[in-house]
C-alpha cells in the first residue's frame, strides 16, 4: 500500500508555519510499514484543494489530509469533499454535542461558526476529536481510502491514535497477500563519525545483503544509519536482523552506541535509572547543557540529584575546590582542572559518578595550544578518574552540543564496560 499526504494552509505554502503534521504522520505510516512516496501542500483554495485530492487518490492507496476543518470561511475541505462524492454537509451529531458540553451555557454552542466545524460529508464515517472540536472522516474516493483530520497537531495525533491506525492496519490486512514483502526498517545510531565517514564504513553492507537498502540522517550531532527491507516473513526477518546486526556491528564498532528510536540522552539515563547509579555534572563551556539533557527524562531525580555551572575561575575555585595555583599553571581548559572539578562534584553530591567538562566553545578564547573547540572531559568513578581530550571543529553551539555528547557517551560507556577510542573525529 502507497501512501500521500496532502497538508492544507496558506500559512504552511507562505512558509509562517513548518509542516509537522506531514512529518508525523510520515513516521506514523513507515512504523505501519507503509511508504509514502508523495507530500503536498496546497492554499486554502477550493479548486486547488479539489485537485490535490483527486490527484492523490489516482495515485496512491491511502491519503491523509490535514488542515481546513475549522469554523472559518477558509476553512473549505468538508465543502470541496462533498462536491467530489456529490453529497451534502451534515452536523456530526456527537461532535455538536460534545461541543454544546464544552460551551454550556454560552452563545457560543449554537453559533453558525462553530457549527461549521462539527459537520462532515453525508456518508462519511466519523472519527472522534477528544482534544478539539473538529471530528475527523473517513471515505473512499477514486479507488484510495482518504482520512481528513484537523490541522492542529494534537487533534490530528489524537484522532490517529484514538482508531485511524487500527484502521489503517486492518487496510493494509485486507489488501496484502502472502507472497507480498512487508517493508521493514532498521535503524542505528552512530555518534563521534561524520555522515561520510559512516558511509564509508557502511557503504558495503546493504548490497550483500538480499533486497536491502541504506539511507542516511545527520541528526546533529548524530548519524542515524537506516536500512530497509523487504522480507516475506517472521523467519526471513529474524535472520536478516540478525546479520544486519553482526555487520553493522562490525563496521562501526563503538561509534554505533544504540538503535531504534533512542537517542544517547535518553538511553544515559534510562541506563543511570535501571542501574541504580547516581550522576553529578560540573560544567563550564556547557552552561548546564549537560544537566539539561540528563533531566528531560521524566524521573531524573532518582539518578541526578544536581550539578554545578562554574563559568567564571573564582567559582570553580568556590564551588569546586580549584586551586587558583592548579589554574594559573594549567588553565580552565586542562586535564587538571576537570580532574579536580569532577572529584569535586562526586565528592559534594555524593554520587556513584561525576562527569565534568571544561571547554573553548568560542568564537575567541583560543590560543595555539588550546585552539577553539578544544574540551577537556573527565568522569570520576569508584575506580578513579578517566579523562579525554577532544578538538570539535564548528560554531559555539556545535561545541557546546558535542561536548555534551561526548559526557554522555562516557558515561554509557562506563555503565557498559566499553572502551572509547581517543582523538575521536566528529565530523
Amino acid at each position: 500500500m502507497r501512501a500521500e499526504i496532502v497538508t492544507i494552509g496558506d500559512e504552511i505554502c507562505r512558509g509562517e508555519i513548518v509542516d509537522t503534521n506531514a512529518a508525523w504522520l510520515s513516521a506514523a505510516l513507515w512504523e505501519l510499514g507503509i511508504e509514502v512516496p508523495w507530500r503536498v501542500t496546497c492554499r486554502d483554495d477550493a479548486p486547488d484543494i479539489a485537485l490535490a485530492l483527486t490527484a492523490a487518490a489516482s495515485r496512491a492507496e491511502l491519503v491523509l489530509c490535514t488542515g481546513g476543518l475549522g469554523p472559518t470561511e477558509d476553512d473549505l475541505t468538508v465543502d470541496v469533499v462533498c462536491g467530489l462524492l456529490g453529497c451534502e454537509a451534515v452536523i456530526d451529531e456527537p461532535a455538536a454535542e460534545q461541543m454544546r458540553r464544552r460551551f454550556a451555557g454560552t452563545t457560543r454552542a449554537t453559533h453558525p461558526l462553530m457549527l461549521r466545524q462539527v459537520r462532515r460529508p453525508a456518508g462519511a464515517a466519523a472519527w472522534r476529536n477528544n482534544v478539539g472540536l473538529a471530528p475527523g472522516f473517513e471515505f473512499a474516493h477514486g479507488g484510495a481510502a482518504i482520512f481528513c483530520f484537523p490541522g492542529v497537531p494534537r487533534e490530528m495525533i489524537d484522532i490517529f491514535e484514538g482508531g485511524v491506525r487500527a484502521r489503517i492496519s486492518e487496510l493494509c490486512a485486507r489488501v496484502r497477500s502472502p507472497g507480498d514483502h512487508i517493508v521493514e526498517r532498521r535503524v542505528f545510531r552512530a555518534f563521534g563519525l561524520g555522515e561520510s565517514q559512516v558511509s564509508a564504513r557502511c557503504r558495503d553492507i546493504a548490497p550483500a545483503l538480499a533486497k536491502t537498502s541504506v539511507h542516511y540522517q545527520v541528526k546533529f550531532p548524530e548519524t542515524l544509519v537506516k536500512f530497509v527491507r523487504r522480507a516475506g516473513g517472521d523467519a526471513e526477518s529474524d535472520a536478516a536482523d540478525g546479520e544486519l546486526d553482526r555487520r553493522v556491528t562490525a563496521a562501526l564498532g563503538p561509534w554505533c552506541y544504540g538503535t531504534g528510536d533512542e537517542a544517547l540522552p535518553a538511553l544515559c539515563a534510562r541506563l543511570l535509572r535501571e542501574g541504580g547509579i547516581s550522576v553529578a555534572t560540573a560544567e563550564s563551556c556547557t552552561g548546564g547543557l549537560l544537566a539539561a539533557l540528563l533531566t528531560d527524562a521524566p524521573g531524573a531525580s532518582t539518578f541526578f540529584p544536581g550539578g554545578v555551572t562554574t563559568y567564571a575561575d573564582r567559582e570553580k575555585t568556590r564551588l569546586l575546590q580549584v586551586s587558583s595555583e592548579l589554574l594559573g599553571e594549567h588553565g580552565a581548559v586542562s586535564e587538571a582542572c576537570v580532574t579536580q572539578m569532577a572529584s569535586a562534584a562526586r565528592a559534594q553530591f555524593a554520587t556513584s559518578l561525576a562527569l565534568a567538562v571544561s571547554g573553548i566553545a568560542g568564537p575567541g578564547g583560543g590560543s595555539a595550544a588550546k585552539p577553539v573547540g578544544t574540551v577537556w572531559l573527565a568522569l570520576a568513578h569508584d575506580a578513579g578518574i578517566t579523562t579525554r581530550s577532544i578538538w570539535f571543529p564548528g560554531a559555539r553551539d556545535q561545541v557546546r552540543l558535542l561536548a555534551a555528547w561526548w559526557g554522555l557517551r562516557m558515561i554509557v560507556a562506563h555503565i557498559r564496560g566499553e572502551v572509547l577510542v581517543t582523538g575521536t573525529p566528529t565530523s
